[in-house]
């Protein structure tokens, strides 16, 4: 058996109700989903773009909570605190984006091992 740490598959499996195909897409639409946050976010603290990195908090934040996504959502609110003080400059924020893709490439790779 699978073990899952990044995803609560359980929500996915209630949400789809038995049925495959829609479970697929949901799984694929929460990998585009991760996908256009990691872009967004990283993009606005490269650019140091308060309102880009705001934006894609807010829009991947349903997608969190309804698929019980902790470990990314953690990451995200630690960044909250890290980018705030310390205006998107030095090693703090530096650590925090390295941990942020990290979060993503280990769901992405979660989700790509779930038997589909």
């Amino acid at each position: 058996m699978l073990q899952l740490t990044n995803i609560n598959y359980q929500m996915v499996l209630e949400m789809a109700e038995g049925e495959k195909d829609f479970e697929i897409e949901l799984l694929e639409a929460i990998v585009n989903s991760v996908i256009d946050l990691r872009n967004k976010y990283v993009e606005g603290i490269l650019g140091q773009n308060e309102e880009m990195i705001m934006q894609a908090r807010h829009k991947i934040k349903p997608t969190l909570s309804l698929f019980g996504l902790e470990k990314l959502s953690s990451v995200i609110e630690e960044g909250k605190i890290i980018l705030g003080e310390n205006n998107m400059i030095g090693p703090e924020t530096d650590r925090h984006k390295t941990e942020f893709i990290e979060a993503v490439e280990d769901l992405i790779e979660e989700i790509n091992q779930i038997d589909k």
